[in-house]
This record gives C-alpha cells, structure tokens and sequence, in this order.
C-alpha cells in the first residue's frame, strides 16, 4: 500500500474518531479503565511490591482519554511513566509521573514530565494510534514513533504493548512494513482484543 493509501486510511479513521461525542468519550475513558487494570495485574501481578512500570500516553486532540487510567494505576500504587518525544522515528523515552505532577511543553508541542524526573523503561506501554486491525497492526500518525521504540524496548526485555482505540477506528488491513511492530492486545470501549489467542 502507498504512503497515500496510509495518508488516507488516517485520515479517515482519524474522522470517525472526531465524531465521538463528549458524552460517548467520557463513558469509552471509565470503560477501558478496568480492562486495562485487569492486563496490568495479569502481566504485572505485584507491580506495587516488585516495580514493574506502565506508561500511558497523555491524550492529545481527540484520542481516547487516558487521565481515568492514570489515577486508578497511582491508586493502586503502581509506577506510571509518560512518553517523551525526542525525534521523529527515534525512540521514545519515559519519564515518571504521577496524578497531580506538573507537566511542561515538550519540544513537539506535547504534555510532558519535567525534565527532572527520573526516567524507566516501561514493562506494559499503552499507546496511542490513528487505525487498527484484527492481525495486531496499528497505523500510528506518521513518525515511526512507536514502532521504533516497540523494537528497542523488545530488544532488552520482554514487554506488553496495548493499543488504546474507540472501536470506530477499526478498519479491515493496516498497511504494513518490514519495520511495523505488532501489539500484543488492543484496548477500544467495547472490547478487549487478545493477539495471542
């Protein structure tokens, strides 16, 4: 598929996700909360006593919001970081945040821990994308960003990737490249998609 097709393919899924309204994106940030509680004390049972760390993305636009997810992971006293863009297709690095923590302008224009804070490599990422599929793919917003730190962070250790998504951005093929990284579970309001199975 062309870099057009992709163009279009965002464009599209990206104006489904627009329409969602304020009442039906409240109620889609309470329904992923447990879900995604669920996948973190599956893979990370003792996170509170054994330091695993999740990173969430803090939402920009129109993504699905993740500050619900963010307050019941520091509720449960589990180590959440946030993602900080330094290039386009270069790696992410992750910073420590917690509820309440002020955040600065990054240099792209996005929310980010200070400077300041320490920071983790995380061990669950839940990201953020523009389209998935039922084979595990997503379609970010064009920089590369997440499929090169899926590569890096899969290189060191072993991780759990989960996209996050309204069901409305589902769409039947992502284009894919050699370089694409597969997710392992997608989270949308509805549903809990498991790859693996």
């Amino acid at each position: 598929m062309t870099v057009d097709a992709k163009t279009e393919l965002r464009r599209r899924t990206l104006s489904r996700r627009d329409l969602v309204t304020h009442d039906e994106a409240h109620a889609a940030s309470l329904a992923v909360v447990e879900r995604a509680l669920a996948l973190v004390r599956r893979f990370a049972p003792r996170a509170a006593e054994t330091g695993e760390v999740v990173s969430v993305y803090w939402p920009i636009r129109s993504e699905l919001n993740t500050r619900p997810l963010l307050e019941a992971l520091a509720a449960a006293k589990i180590a959440t970081v946030l993602p900080v863009m330094t290039a386009v297709k270069r790696p992410l690095t992750f910073r420590a945040f917690s509820p309440g923590d002020d955040l600065m302008k990054g240099p792209f224009g996005l929310s980010e821990p200070a400077e300041t804070q320490p920071a983790f490599d995380p061990d669950i990422v839940f990201s953020p994308l523009a389209a998935f599929d039922r084979r595990g793919y997503r379609l970010g917003y064009g920089g590369g960003i997440y499929d090169a730190t899926l590569s890096q962070l899969r290189a060191k250790n072993r991780i759990v990737a989960v996209g996050v998504a309204y069901a409305c951005q589902e769409t039947d093929a992502v284009p894919t490249e050699p370089h694409d990284q597969k997710l392992d579970f997608l989270l949308t309001e509805l549903e809990l998609i498991d790859f693996h199975g």
